[in-house]
């Protein structure tokens, strides 16, 4: 049989092919910029936009006129998310960065060891930060004033669980790695409600109606908690084979709860059934170190060690995004994610890197990864826990630890949204501490 005859090509041709071969598959794996937004845009030309419903006419955007025309009438969220990807694709080198402990000792002159931080539900200002000294410290994170302090119960080391109450927000619960469980009013610094002990805490989570609460820790154990009066309501033996490092409260359905072992199980349970069986099981090829929900219950974000990270459907827990995060092969390399911009994207970082990566939660494509790192101080830096901002897009907040030249927590605060000008608004003060499973 003869052979097909050779084609040929020219070297311009066959440069064009690399090239939309190496589109494709980029596309395949990454986003260009937020919201599969293709090129750059300018903000005054959508501004412009936005007001006259008329592009710029030094730009020309006719191919591109009809479709925003069109789509911006059905979709409010369009010009908050294209402004985002025009924000996003001006600050792409260096985003810019805000060391916390180093505002608020200039400011008050307290040093700060954060252990863990949770952003206020209801007021963009606000975050409570659980030290390691024991201490619950409610900070205004953009100035840099505490706003009040809540002081160490009994024999507490470490503020290691956080909840703030949803319909109550001046409310926070405080558990300790002693086990202590405290409800207290951040109005006046009073404790309103004391719990029995639960043993070696790493979690604690308030449900959707404050009625409840979720604890687990490094054991076997789940107790649920009358909030009114701190009585344990109902306690869960043997649910995992191995600990549950954290447990989490549906935001909408008071009595869904889920929970994440090191078993390598995700399981979701109904408070008003015995819990002799799940609703159901999902396995993983890690353990897990912890689960949330997203905020519309649609999803289930689990993260498994060493960069092992999914989101399932809530409502059988089938995969519905593998993120395929490469492994370092470690298996103490905790990872926790949380959702970010709503559930449009996820954030991910891990103990024993200085990584902070950010992925589309519906195609798992990879917007960008931000390193921690070039404090210029020769640390090791690693990713002890993060959170996105609930008020404002491509914001967050991360908990990181150094090893060099003195073991230290930190939290910096990262807006994507913005160029660092220069290397002192990087923050030259990054420093961390050894890693631990603990919490979320």
């Amino acid at each position: 049989m003869a052979s097909p005859p050779l084609k040929e090509s020219s070297p311009e041709n066959l440069e064009a092919g690399k090239k939309d071969s190496s589109k494709t598959v980029f596309s395949k794996y990454y986003e260009y910029l937020p919201y599969n937004r293709h090129r750059k845009e300018s903000v005054l030309n959508l501004l412009h936009f936005r007001e006259t419903g008329l592009t710029n006419r030094y730009n020309d955007y006719s191919s591109s006129k009809t479709k925003w025309t069109s789509y911006t009438r059905k979709n409010p969220c369009f010009y908050t998310r294209s402004l985002c990807a025009a924000k996003f694709g001006s600050s792409i080198l260096s985003p810019m960065m805000c060391n916390v402990n180093q505002t608020t000792e200039e400011v008050t002159n307290k040093i700060l060891r954060p252990r863990q931080f949770e952003y206020h539900p209801s007021d963009s200002c606000l975050m409570a930060v659980g030290t390691l000294d024991g201490e619950a410290v409610i900070l205004n994170h953009e100035t840099g004033n505490i706003v009040s302090c809540i002081l160490p119960y009994r024999n507490t080391s470490s503020i290691i669980g956080l909840c703030w109450l949803k319909q109550h927000p001046s409310k926070l619960l405080v558990g300790s790695d002693s086990g202590s469980l405290r409800l207290y009013d951040v109005s006046n610094n009073k404790s309103t409600v004391d719990f029995d002990d639960f043993e070696q805490l790493t979690s604690v989570h308030v449900n959707s109606s404050d009625d409840r609460c979720l604890t687990s820790g490094y054991s076997k154990k789940v107790a649920i908690y009358d909030i009114t009066t701190g009585k344990r309501f109902q306690l869960f033996t043997e649910m995992h084979s191995e600990p549950i490092n954290v447990a989490k409260f549906s935001n909408h359905n008071p009595n869904l709860f889920v929970t994440s072992s090191f078993d390598r199980d995700v399981k979701m349970w109904d408070s008003r059934q015995k819990p002799l069986r799940p609703c159901y099981t999902v396995s993983n090829s890690r353990g897990i170190v912890m689960v949330l929900f997203s905020h519309d219950d649609l999803y289930l974000l689990v993260s498994g060690v060493d960069n092992e990270v999914k989101q399932l459907l809530a409502v059988d827990g089938k995969i519905q995004t593998d993120f395929g995060i490469v492994s370092s092969g470690s298996g103490h390399n905790y990872t926790r994610s949380y959702y970010m911009n709503g559930r449009d994207y996820i954030i991910s970082g891990s103990c024993e890197e200085p990584i902070i990566r950010i992925c589309c939660a519906q195609t798992g494509r990879r917007l960008r990864d931000i390193s921690l790192e070039g404090s210029g101080r020769g640390s090791s830096i690693f990713v002890q826990s993060l959170r996105s901002d609930p008020f404002r897009h491509f914001h967050m907040a991360v908990l990181v630890a150094y090893a060099r030249p003195m073991s230290k927590y930190e939290i910096i605060k990262v807006n994507l949204l913005s160029s660092s000008q220069s290397d002192e608004e990087y923050q030259s003060g990054f420093n961390i501490c050894n890693s631990y499973g603990k919490g979320g």
